[in-house]
This record gives structure tokens, C-alpha cells and sequence, in this order.
């Protein structure tokens, strides 16, 4: 299975998760002028955008730690050209991740803050 198929997949593994935990998906596969945000969806009053990532073991490292503060500063501004798009700037926002190693999932919150970026 090629890459795009495999981040197709788990894309999909963690939407199917994120409905069962509650999560009221509006989009998914976002492209702005800065990047991509995978999920996108309300935690109640939330509104969430989740970063998916995918490793079949530990060989390179944690699926969390490709979330680097590049990757972190594309996820916001897009996330702010979402916003403003969608009329949706004045919702309380929070950014997740929901990443596997194999097929464990885990759903991490509050991976992103704006001081950290110089924001």
C-alpha cells in the first residue's frame, strides 16, 4: 500500500474513532493557502481541528513527533483561513491529534498553542 492510500486509510480510522467518541464532523481533507487540516469537527461547543498521523511501529520515532513546530504553525494559520472562510472566528477552537502505532489509536488534545509559534 502506497503512502497516500495508507494516510487515506487512517484518515478514515480516525473519523469512524471520533464519531464514536462523540465528535460532530463538518469536514475533512481541508487545503488552504498554508496546508491541510485532516478533520475538522465539534467537541460539543469545541470546534477541533485534528492532525492524523500514522506509524506501523516505533522504528522512526513516535507519530506525535512529526507534528513539528513547522507542521504546528501551517495547522493554525490554515485553521484561521478556515475560520474566516466559515464565519466561524468568534467559536472557541482547540487543535488535537489523533494518531496510531499500528493499529493503536490515541486521541491527544490541546497540541497547539499560539505563544509557541510567536503568535
Amino acid at each position: 500500500m502506497n503512502k497516500r492510500k495508507r494516510g487515506t486509510l487512517y484518515e478514515e480510522k480516525a473519523r469512524e474513532y471520533l464519531i464514536k467518541k462523540g465528535i460532530e464532523i463538518v469536514c475533512t481533507n481541508f487545503y488552504g493557502n498554508y496546508g491541510e487540516i485532516d478533520i475538522i469537527g465539534f467537541d460539543n461547543k469545541v470546534l477541533v481541528f485534528f492532525e492524523v498521523k500514522y506509524r506501523k511501529n516505533l522504528d522512526f520515532g513516535y507519530p506525535q513527533e512529526a507534528i513539528n513546530k513547522n507542521k504546528r504553525k501551517k495547522i493554525y494559520l490554515t485553521a484561521k483561513e478556515f475560520t474566516s472562510k466559515n464565519r466561524l472566528e468568534r467559536e472557541e477552537i482547540r487543535f488535537d491529534s489523533v494518531t496510531f502505532i499500528g493499529e493503536e489509536v490515541c486521541w491527544t488534545k490541546n497540541i497547539l498553542w499560539g505563544d509557541e509559534l510567536g503568535i
